[in-house]
């Protein structure tokens, strides 16, 4: 809230000060007359752009000395960067003594002509760089560079002086009308009070609208964005009623209480450790957390950024969320959260190019469920549900590396897509897979097998000279486990 009382003082301040300023104005604004406000309009203004054009030009001829001195692509960025910066604001300069100069235009093309053609000079010096030509853009640097920078300077250095004759010319002429600033010094108090009346009047009204606005925006803020505020631990201090409808709890439920990031998964105490080990470091965090509510299931992309005080110590974090449900669910298996045939599609056309790109290979192995239907019969779907869950996730965990993939294409089949493994590694890598699931020890009382659920794997190592196409890749993995089925519980490996 605005302090409307501070407000009314600063405002009697104010206008107690013009008024004592417009009193001793009468007496020394008579030196002061229409002239003088063509000195800074001119020959200062003109006098000041030149000797910051000077200023930039000598800054960029030092950063060039930087583009030849970079020892990386980001040295040599930054210093480019720089180069530019500069000859950005002496180009500024040069528009205001091209609407200002009072003397011979000519003066102005000639300087502005040096100007323009050192362009060349710095991009041969930067193209040379970028070719690694260092000793070829230190000379021409040290050489013509500096040499057209100091040619340039002089040129310059003619405004300054221009300037400063007409600025004796001027103020000797503003003498003259000191008995006419007497009069307007009086004229021009009066209207610098009358102006600074309306505007505070002006920026009275337009705080309060600007209040009002900004109350609005934070309401919009708070029931459309999902964000909340954090201390050090994680703890909840604020948090949008937007977030508490995603959570399914409201405000009074939240603050104070741990966030756990809003997280809530399986994984949830794994992933907040690696959470804190990003944030703890003043480094934003980007993820994706997952938050049951009874058997409700969402997704959120969550981006975490460390907030901190003017000394630039860590106080806490703010965490920003998006709901990515409806796209999480439109490429992921609701009941396994493994990415679906739709994503397999997807994901096998670009995997199976890269790898005849990159030369290397790709395994495509198919999973079935040995007798998942006699499981089902015998203990009922829900448990069948349960069992089709455990072995996802072990499916899931197995595929730690960014291009490796699980899939469930239907039913009790999966999929895993994973790179770089000849015949023997696929081989060795799926049976321990295979193990897993033995190992889950999910009884299974009508299995021929093994009085555990088990699986069955057929496998095609796709070679990356290999002229398989998508469709045929399955084809030939799906027939090595049809081998593998005849006998269950059993690797297969085409090659």
């Amino acid at each position: 809230m605005f302090d409307h009382k501070r407000i009314a003082i600063g405002f009697t301040s104010i206008v107690l000060l013009v008024v004592g300023l417009s009193s001793t104005s009468i007496i020394l604004l008579a030196s002061i007359a229409k002239d003088m406000d063509q000195l800074y309009q001119h020959p200062f203004s003109v006098s000041n752009a030149a000797k910051s054009i000077n200023f930039h030009l000598v800054s960029m001829h030092r950063h060039m000395k930087d583009v030849v001195l970079a020892q990386n692509n980001k040295e040599l960025n930054h210093a480019v960067q720089q180069v530019t910066s500069h000859e950005r604001s002496a180009q500024k300069n040069f528009d205001i003594i091209f609407e200002r100069y009072l003397g011979d235009k000519s003066d102005i093309n000639s300087a502005y002509r040096l100007f323009i053609n050192w362009k060349p000079i710095r991009d041969e010096v930067i193209q040379l760089m970028q070719q690694n030509n260092i000793q070829s853009a230190s000379r021409i640097t040290l050489n013509k560079g500096a040499k057209h920078v100091g040619k340039l300077n002089l040129q310059v250095d003619k405004f300054v002086n221009f300037a400063f004759e007409k600025a004796e010319s001027l103020h000797a002429r503003a003498q003259k009308k000191e008995q006419y600033a007497l009069i307007g010094s009086i004229a021009l108090s009066f209207l610098v009070i009358s102006l600074v009346t309306g505007f505070l009047v002006y920026l009275w009204r337009n705080l309060i609208k600007v209040q009002k606005e900004k109350a609005h925006k934070n309401h919009l803020i708070d029931q459309h964005i999902m964000i909340a505020t954090l201390d050090l631990d994680a703890n909840i201090i604020e948090a949008s009623n937007a977030l508490c409808r995603f959570l399914g709890c409201t405000q009074k439920d939240l603050i104070g209480q741990p966030s756990h990031f809003f997280d809530n998964s399986v994984d949830a105490i794994e992933q907040e450790s690696a959470i804190f080990q990003v944030i703890k470091t003043g480094k934003r965090w980007r993820g994706e957390i997952q938050h049951q509510v009874d058997n409700h299931i969402s997704w959120a992309s969550s981006s975490i950024i460390p907030n901190n005080d003017e000394n630039y110590s860590l106080i806490g974090f703010t965490n920003i969320l998006t709901d990515v449900t409806n796209k999480k669910l439109s490429i992921e298996d609701q009941l396994t959260t493994l990415l679906n045939r739709r994503r397999y599609d997807e994901i096998i056309t670009r995997e199976m190019k890269l790898a005849q790109r990159q030369n290397y290979n790709l395994t495509l192995a198919i999973i079935d469920i040995d007798f998942f239907k006699k499981y089902n019969d015998l203990y009922g779907h829900p448990n069948g549900d349960v069992a089709l869950t455990k072995v996802a996730h072990t499916l899931k965990t197995a595929m730690h590396r960014p291009n490796d993939y699980a899939f469930r294409i239907g039913g009790e089949e999966f999929a895993l897509l994973f790179s770089e493994s000849n015949k023997e590694d696929s081989e060795a890598f799926l049976n321990n897979i295979r193990k897993e699931i033995e190992a889950l020890h999910i009884s299974h009382a009508d299995s021929t097998v093994c009085e555990w659920l088990t699986i069955s794997i057929g496998a095609q190592i796709i070679n990356p000279n290999s002229t398989l196409t998508q469709e045929q890749a399955y084809i030939l993995a799906d027939k090595a486990l049809y081998i593998a089925k005849d006998k269950r519980n059993k690797v297969v490996i085409n090659e």
